[in-house]
């Protein structure tokens, strides 16, 4: 339609997306992660990104406007490479899964992760923590929260019904997370220590299979 227009949200580039434009953007981003997770949110700035990815700042500074606007598209970067992640293992059940189940599938998309890759982590963490203080990344912040959730929802079997359902999620979900940062932080609890400690919680708020 003659004159229509389209409003960019902010996050999203108005630089136009070619292949080569977007592999330099996503190489940057994931620059931008290893910075969050090596020296947390305020670390993250312009010229430290631009070393890591190895491009001369003027990358950095063409592909997002300023250090906010660097902030937020790094978490939704993180946020749908991790969606992509977790759904290709929720996907592949193929049945309401016992709690035993259960249990090993949250341990696949969350704690074997967090062993081999702390790093990664501890970025998602200093992500969630800068949400506290920056309202700018706190939208992204929730849609992240929200799609763990009904990832979550998909995996747990059928809950107490005394129970409300979306506190259950919020629970394991809340459990998982200090899990991941206990691990992280203390580099002590194996796979099978974290499988354990959840199984107790799920078994607790779940129906028996």
């Amino acid at each position: 339609m003659s004159g229509a227009h389209t409003v960019r949200r902010r996050g999203e580039s108005s630089r136009p997306r070619t292949s080569t434009g977007e592999r330099k953007r996503e190489q940057i981003l994931d620059a931008s992660v290893q910075v969050f997770g090596t020296g947390g949110a305020s670390a993250v700035t312009h010229r430290a990104v631009a070393k890591v990815a190895h491009v001369p700042l003027g990358s950095t500074t063409y592909y997002f406007t300023d250090r906010n606007d660097l902030l937020l598209q790094t978490m939704a970067h993180a946020r749908a490479s991790e969606a992509i992640r977790l759904a290709s293992i929720v996907d592949a059940l193929d049945e309401v899964p016992t709690i035993d189940r259960s249990v090993e599938v949250l341990t696949e998309m969350f704690f074997d992760k967090t062993v081999a890759d702390p790093l990664y982590d501890l970025a998602l963490f200093e992500m969630f923590m800068e949400a506290t203080r920056n309202v700018t990344v706190r939208d992204e912040a929730r849609e992240w929260s929200r799609m763990i959730g009904s990832l979550v929802d998909r995996v747990l079997p059928p809950s107490d019904p005394g129970l409300p359902r979306d506190s259950v999620i919020q629970i394991v979900a809340c459990l998982i997370d200090g899990l991941m940062l206990e691990a992280v932080s203390n580099g002590e609890l194996t796979v099978a220590d974290l499988a354990q400690r959840l199984r107790v919680v799920v078994g607790r708020l779940c129906l028996a299979r």
